[in-house]
């Protein structure tokens, strides 16, 4: 009967459950330490935990699928938005990287004043490119942002809904497991 108990205790922390202590692991403790069980006792106990134990296992593998296809979700909707961006995000390296070549040829210039013209003719013409990077950027910035927000709001009321019927399922589980363990204990 200790099995059971270990069993019982050991499925408890496993799937989380801290909530109060239900009376049905109460009943469990008490009948292993009266020691005044009888055998038909004794039988109806193993047939209550026979009865409920799998339906306990069996909710605790839906909240793990539960909880994993929340996961996924967010994962795989995570990775589409970024592919979706990509495109964009190419589009701004490419710009930034000839304004950069630019700047090298100018870098490159020793004499003063073929270098400092140079720099000024970057200002006249690559104004529009630094500008345009700096509002495609934000403006991805914030709408990448506020996506990423919203899929992360998502999957939290997906784990929270699983973990909501998980608790609300066992609960059942365990009620019903002790009236089988009440009935038991009044005969």
């Amino acid at each position: 009967m200790k099995s059971a108990f270990n069993i019982l205790l050991v499925l408890l922390v496993a799937l989380r459950v801290y909530a109060e202590q239900p009376r049905a692991l109460s009943s469990l403790c008490s009948y292993l330490n009266d020691g005044k069980e009888s055998v038909s006792n004794l039988s109806t106990t193993k047939k209550c935990f026979a009865r409920y134990m799998p339906e306990l296992e069996n909710e605790g593998a839906s909240w793990s699928q539960g909880y994993s296809g929340c996961q996924k979700s967010a994962t795989n909707e995570r990775q589409s938005l970024l592919s979706k961006v990509s495109v964009t995000q190419e589009n701004i390296r490419k710009a930034a990287l000839g304004l950069n070549s630019f700047i090298d040829h100018c870098m490159a210039i020793s004499e003063a004043v073929d270098f400092f013209n140079c720099f000024a003719k970057m200002s006249k013409e690559h104004l529009t490119t630094v500008y345009s990077i700096s509002f495609s950027a934000s403006e991805e910035a914030v709408i990448l942002n506020q996506k990423l927000s919203h899929i992360q709001v998502e999957h939290y009321l997906c784990t929270n809904r699983t973990e909501y019927s998980y608790i609300k399922s066992t609960d059942q589980i365990f009620q019903s497991l002790d009236q089988c363990l009440q009935q038991n204990e009044s005969h």
